[in-house]
């Protein structure tokens, strides 16, 4: 198999153009083949800025594998610039018609012989299991999340290929899935006094820029299992202005709401959806600050957002993403109407 390394913004324009469609096709081919649905197919303009489009803050760095001219095997790296230097989120994939025989794992080799060479010693990853592919192998044998929540089918292909090549299965996440016309029926939260909910859709408004940096910063150590995955990040009304561009620059749309107490950031949620599948909504970060806990806000903030984004758009339906332990959020979910898509499974792996 013939690898070629493709860092974020190594090639000019034209000659990404050339590979697009191809590359872009791939991507659809394997997610056709994990069952997840046409809602995760690739979008071109997302795999074109990870191709092209670097910032001061994130980079991309992808490899294509060939055989006899044609894409087998695809491997992505998700690179932080300002902190976390050691990490890489990785992610490797082989055609279905081409898999145990080798290309996995000789894409995954050149990965990490790269990714080390630039000092990423520390790997996280992921694989995804549709909610009927674990429902149905219930009883066979199954391999358990470090957390204690939660297990995955130990013989389901991308679950074996991990577990084979020395990544430790951290984290089970669930994938759920909630209409916006469900939140418009649902009865409003009751704030606690001194507590109130601003929503916005697109860039984030100049006077919230320290607030929404400030949350952000908190979600890399407030979450379940966060010092798992990296040390904490560093925030500013700058970094949230480089994310916005690069929403923009995405063709992403964002729905926003925001807690606030008095003028003090309490807690965010964002939804992105995109002009090219109008009806789909992600589930961006959600945060409620530990100091203020307690008081609902997880629920006001999601029921807010999906019924300012029914009002305000056409999003049909939203995908979220939650550590299995993290039973308050479940269950703020499941208040909002969300219902189980698929499980994930969160991985890392130590080089050095």
């Amino acid at each position: 198999m013939e690898i070629t390394h493709i860092p974020a913004g190594s090639r000019p324009a034209n000659e990404i153009e050339e590979i697009l469609a191809e590359v872009v096709a791939f991507d659809a081919l394997i997610n056709r083949a994990s069952g997840l649905g046409d809602d995760f197919d690739p979008r071109a303009d997302e795999v074109r800025q990870e191709l092209l489009s670097p910032n001061e803050y994130t980079s991309h760095q992808t490899w294509i594998g060939r055989l006899g001219g044609a894409i087998v095997a695809k491997g992505i790296a998700y690179l932080t610039l300002q902190d976390n230097l050691d990490v890489a989120d990785v992610w490797c994939a082989v055609h279905p018609d081409k898999r145990r025989q080798g290309f996995g794992a000789e894409m995954l080799t050149a990965m990490e012989t790269s990714l080390v060479a630039q000092g990423r010693t520390q790997l996280t990853s992921y694989c995804e299991n549709p909610e009927s592919v674990r429902a149905s192998e219930v009883r066979s044998a199954h391999l358990a999340a470090e957390t204690g929540a939660g297990s995955l089918p130990a013989g389901q292909p991308d679950v074996a290929f991990l577990a084979r090549h020395g990544f430790a299965f951290k984290q089970l996440e669930r994938c759920s899935v909630a209409k916006t016309a469900v939140a418009a029926s649902l009865p409003r939260v009751e704030l606690d006094p001194g507590y109130t909910i601003e929503t916005w859709s697109g860039p984030t408004p100049e006077h919230r820029l320290e607030q929404i940096a400030w949350l952000h910063q908190k979600m890399s150590t407030d979450t379940p299992g966060a010092e798992e995955f990296g040390e904490e990040e560093s925030w500013d009304a700058e970094r949230v202005r480089a994310l916005d561009e690069k929403r923009r620059k995405n063709r992403e749309l964002l729905g926003t709401a925001l807690a606030l107490k008095g003028d003090s950031a309490a807690g965010f949620t964002e939804v992105a959806h995109f002009d090219e599948r109008p009806a789909v909504g992600w589930q961006g970060s959600t945060l409620v600050a530990r100091e203020h806990r307690g008081h609902g806000l997880g629920a006001a903030l999601k029921i807010a957002n999906h019924v300012a984004l029914g009002e305000s758009s056409r999003v049909e339906r939203i995908y979220t993403w939650n550590a299995v332990e993290n039973s308050w959020m479940l269950a703020i979910n499941d208040r909002g109407g969300f219902e189980t898509w698929a499980w994930v499974g969160l991985w890392k792996k130590r080089l050095a």
